[in-house]
Order: C-alpha cells, then structure tokens, then sequence
C-alpha cells in the first residue's frame, strides 16, 4: 500500500479566531508530530513492515493508517497519510515494539502493541495516547448454569446459533458486545481461572475478530462474561 499522510486540522487548524497570544507559549512547548514528508521519497522496501492498518474518512477528509514497526530496531510505528501524498510517522514509545490496529473509536483509532499495552490515535491531532487502566471487579455476579458455546463465521454467520431465550444465547450477547467487532470464531467455557475471584461465575471466550478493509488480519480477544441481576455481560475484555 501507498502511505501519505495527515489531517486537517494539524495543517489548517480547525477554525475559529487567531489563537490569544498567552496560548503561544503553550503551544510551542507541547510535542508535535514529526514534519510531513514526500511519500514518494520514503521508501518502505525494507524499512518498515506494516502489521495491518485502516482508511476511512474524518471530517470529510479521506485517510490511511498503517501499523507496524520499524525493520532495523523493532520499535512501533503508525504511518497516517491521506490523499495528498503526504506522509507523518507516529512512533509508540521505546520498548513497545510493533503496533497492531484494533478498531476506530469515534474520532481516534485503538491500537495494541506487540508488549500488550493499548493505545488511542487521535486522528485530528496525531497524538497517541496510552490507554490501559486498572480495571474495577465487578459486584453481583450470580452462580448458575454456565454453558459452552463453540462457533464459526459461515456465509450464513457466525452457526450454529443458540436456542432463543436460552442462556447460551444470552451469554453469546454479552461476548458479542464485549468483542467489539467483526467476529469470526468464538470458543466459549466455563472459566477454570478468572480475575477477582469469578472462575466458578464466569465464561472465557476466545474470540477472533477480523479488522476492516482494506488490510484484513485476525487478532484474538479474551472476554470474560457473568450472569448479573438484570442478565449476562462482558466485564473483562483482554487482547
């Protein structure tokens, strides 16, 4: 793929009066993204292996986000270019090793990097931005039948489909929404380990979820899924 690169709002700003001159200072100090380069004169051959990427449009403007690293030392980057053969390098920081796009979250992309940690691309600003955080244990989870679910994406779906009303299915719901994507496979269980303590109240499902063209891949997500008071849902998404 050809990468270009960048946004509106980094070149134009995004409308609106001068900016007050006490913002200046403020402005000058924050960390930019590198200058915009040719993407003609960047040479991809051997210098960057890309893992997958996205395209899609944001504020009317069409985009392309490549995933990668970098060939000689592994570290992450996110190539963003658009239309006008014009390229920006985002790099993840040292130590992170290849990033991998997960799904686009409104007006930024998730990424995962190949050390585990997420992060969020804003892709107005060009900023990335860690975004793993302590997640909280839930409370209320409820014993109870914990089925097995085992299915496959066919031209017809994801089959075979649980009965209606059942908890399978129910559970299944709960693993959809957790996943968050175009899911492919899921191979679902009663948990033997869990986090905070719900391996005996709680699925794990693993789910391939497939990205979005152009640049199909498969990545593999671990969610994890309980009966609660008002009905079965994710409260532990990894991968």
């Amino acid at each position: 793929m050809a990468p270009c690169v960048l946004l509106v709002c980094v070149f134009a700003g995004c409308g609106g009066s001068a900016t007050p001159a006490h913002h200046g200072a403020a402005q000058q100090r924050a960390t930019l993204p590198a200058a915009p380069i040719s993407a003609g004169t960047l040479g991809l051959t051997g210098r960057i292996v890309i893992t997958n990427g996205w395209e899609g449009r944001v504020t009317g403007q069409r985009l392309r986000v490549a995933a990668g690293r970098y060939a000689d030392n592994g570290e992450g980057v996110a190539l963003v270019s658009d239309a006008g053969n014009v390229e920006r390098e985002v790099r993840a920081p040292r130590g992170e090793g290849a990033l991998r796009f997960l799904r686009r979250d409104g007006p930024a992309l998730e990424l995962r990097s190949h050390r585990g940690h997420r992060f969020s691309l804003n892709l107005r600003t060009l900023e990335l931005e860690r975004k793993d955080g302590a997640q909280r244990c839930p409370r209320g989870a409820l014993r109870g039948p914990r089925p097995s679910i085992r299915m496959r994406y066919s031209h017809e779906g994801l089959r075979p489909l649980p009965a209606p009303k059942s908890d399978a299915f129910a559970a299944l719901l709960a693993i959809l929404a957790g996943a968050q994507g175009r899911v492919m496979a899921i191979d679902a269980a009663p948990a033997t380990t869990a986090p905070c303590g719900l391996a005996d109240r709680s699925l794990v499902a693993h789910v391939a979820v497939a990205t979005p063209r152009p640049i199909v891949s498969v990545y593999r997500r671990v969610v994890f899924v309980s009966r609660f008071q008002r009905g079965w849902r994710a409260w532990r998404v990894t991968g």
